[in-house]
């Protein structure tokens, strides 16, 4: 191979590693502390629904904006600081109870939010008269919350609950 090629498939590698993709597929993912993140995936989504709720005509437009919250939080277990249920070997009884107690704030979360938005949804609905049509919409933008204080709720309290560890 010529010394050319050697040095632009030395290059490429390069490349690819500064993107972090070679090291996702090795599972050597550096955990960061995303602590402004999950806020702005939860405020896109919680200003959403109130905004569908208030003007049942923009409910769609409600739904963009709350995708949009859902696709910042997707990414967040990925690269947040809660190290993935598949990953044992590098998994210590500390990482265990973080991420134990940041499931538990969120599973107590979605659940309090669950109960408290169906009677939400079943008292506005009756007050403000909603068609079929409308309440359907509405229950589709508060599962799709639902879906995104899953994600994010974990990661924020992890995040805030933890201290980030100095590089060395």
């Amino acid at each position: 191979m010529s010394r050319f090629n050697q040095r632009f498939l030395a290059g490429l590698d390069a490349a690819a590693d500064r993107t972090g993709v070679p090291a996702l597929a090795m599972g050597e993912v550096r955990r960061r502390h995303l602590r402004w993140l999950p806020i702005v995936a939860l405020a896109l989504a919680i200003g959403g629904w109130i905004w569908g709720m208030a003007a049942p005509q923009m409910v769609h437009f409600a739904y963009a904006v709350m995708s949009l919250g859902f696709a910042i939080g997707a990414f967040l277990p990925i690269f947040g600081p809660i190290k993935p249920w598949g990953a044992a070997k590098l998994v210590d009884e500390y990482d265990r109870q973080v991420r134990l107690r940041a499931f538990l704030y969120g599973y107590a979360s979605v659940t309090f939010t669950a109960y408290a938005g169906i009677w939400l949804l079943v008292g506005l609905a009756l007050l403000d008269r909603w068609t079929t049509l409308d309440l359907i919409n509405q229950m589709r933008n508060f599962a799709h919350l639902l879906f995104v204080l899953y994600l994010a709720v974990p990661t924020l309290q992890a995040s805030w609950a933890t201290q980030p560890v100095e590089e060395d």
